[in-house]
């Protein structure tokens, strides 16, 4: 055999192995995450049953079960993160063709698609009676029985019934329920009339926002790549819950926020700029979301100082994002805010176990400081006066939330220190602010709890 031929053999095995490994990688998924304390595991296609690990790849055809206190993030394939909730089942039927396609049995699924990665295909979430199936989006997905729901956050999802029939097309923010009109293409606002339907569209917006939240704050796990795309679908994501399904908006900030509190002040942000940008009241808005998102960030802290830190991150960015849309009125909306943020951590303190009496003054002087600091970004020129709003919206709002013995000579230093950061001047102390003798009524949303994804089902 002469050295030329015996090259071109060799050449010929290594590039059948090449392709041997990378079809073999084509049809294996990735736990990139897994969430909770509890238990999932994998059937393989050889009959055995495995415990899933972080890190794990799991080959197709394998069918995934969380429980109650286990959810996990699985790369699909290259540029689509499904995230399998609690109590749930999927099948991953098929990995490696055009049209990779996971079989949600029961339960719920979010999916996060990357256009720009998935290298055009057209990734599916199959139900029992249809396929849902995108190129880039952003979209939950629940099963329970033969009943179904398809909730789009971002993009375009199209559903092609089993066995044929018209095609359903929803865009961001529709909505698809296999119980309501025939699993025609509808909206949150046209199910309002039906509870059951409403409650499981507002869950499936609120566990999509939060699926995202995790991906976007969790670059360690996901990738900067996919992490970085996470983080602009989260302002997509939560442009549509403001703009198409506004009841929800609390829920979904709550639940992303003590899901990835890290991510809570970017909630925030994009759900105030979206109420600005579509004309709704943009305070209201941004005490909902506020009060909300400062409750499940701190819910997952048990010391005072983190509680804190919820509030201040969260008051920030929503003083600072209000202020810019209405700078006329920046003394009232940091003074709206940090009552907000104050009420809504000091609720999340209650919840990790903390008592209320202890963490008053710690968390009403973040949430001062935090919207001190982001009114007077936004309008330095009133800084004096938001000063003297935030430390007294900050009082009452730890009130409102049980907190007793603040010290609002504290609370009034440091919404003068988030002042003086934001206008980049001295702002000096204004006088302590008169703690309320009757606890202050409290701005909605009342006490949430973020959405346990167990919870989560079509409406049947």
């Amino acid at each position: 055999m002469s050295f030329t031929t015996l090259a071109r053999q060799v050449v010929v095995v290594l590039g059948a192995a090449i392709l041997m490994a990378a079809t073999a990688a084509a049809q294996e998924a990735k736990v990139l995450k897994k969430v909770g304390g509890g238990h999932a595991n994998a059937l393989l296609p050889n009959g055995q049953t495995v415990e899933i690990t972080e890190g794990m790849s799991i080959p197709a055809s394998a069918t995934i079960n969380t429980d109650s206190a286990t959810e996990l993030y699985v790369q699909v394939v290259d540029g689509a993160i499904a995230t399998v909730k609690k109590n749930s089942q999927v099948v991953l039927l098929d990995l490696s063709s055009n049209q990779p396609t996971i079989e949600l049995k029961q339960g719920n699924v979010v999916s996060q698609i990357d256009h720009n990665r998935i290298a055009g295909k057209l990734y599916g979430v199959k139900t029992p009676k249809g396929v849902a199936a995108a190129r880039g989006t952003v979209y939950s997905v629940s099963v329970n029985g033969q009943a179904y729901s398809v909730v789009t956050g971002a993009g375009t999802v199209s559903i092609t019934p089993v066995g044929g029939g018209p095609i359903v097309s929803i865009g961001p923010g529709g909505v698809s329920i296999s119980t309501f009109n025939g699993g025609a293409a509808t909206t949150a606002a046209a199910v309002a009339a039906d509870p059951a339907a409403t409650a499981a569209v507002n869950n499936a917006a609120a566990i999509a926002v939060a699926a995202v939240a995790v991906v976007a704050g969790n670059p360690g796990n996901f990738g900067t790549t996919a992490s970085n795309n996470a983080t602009a679908e989260l302002t997509t994501t939560v442009t549509t819950v403001v703009t198409q399904i506004p009841q929800a908006i609390a829920q979904a900030a709550a639940t992303a926020a003590a899901s990835a509190p890290n991510q809570a002040a970017a909630v925030v942000t994009a759900a105030v700029n979206a109420a600005a940008s579509s004309g709704q009241n943009v305070t209201t808005v941004a005490q909902t979301v506020t009060q909300a998102a400062a409750q499940g960030a701190a819910s997952q802290s048990t010391t005072a100082a983190g509680a804190a830190a919820a509030a201040q991150d969260v008051s920030k960015a929503a003083a600072q994002a209000a202020a810019t849309a209405d700078p006329n009125n920046a003394a009232t909306i940091a003074q709206a805010v940090a009552q907000s943020a104050a009420t809504g951590a000091t609720q999340g303190a209650v919840q990790s176990g903390q008592s209320a009496g202890s963490v008053g003054t710690a968390i009403a002087s973040g949430a001062a400081q935090g919207a001190s600091q982001g009114a007077s970004t936004a309008a330095p020129s009133q800084a004096s006066s938001i000063a003297s709003s935030s430390a007294q919206g900050a009082t009452n709002g730890a009130s409102a939330g049980g907190a007793t013995n603040i010290n609002t000579t504290t609370v009034a230093s440091s919404s003068a220190g988030g002042a003086s950061l934001g206008s980049n001047t001295t702002v000096a102390p204004p006088p302590p602010p008169a703690a309320p003798s009757t606890p202050t009524p409290a701005p909605p949303p009342p006490i949430i709890n973020p959405v346990q994804p167990d919870q989560v089902s079509p409406a049947h």
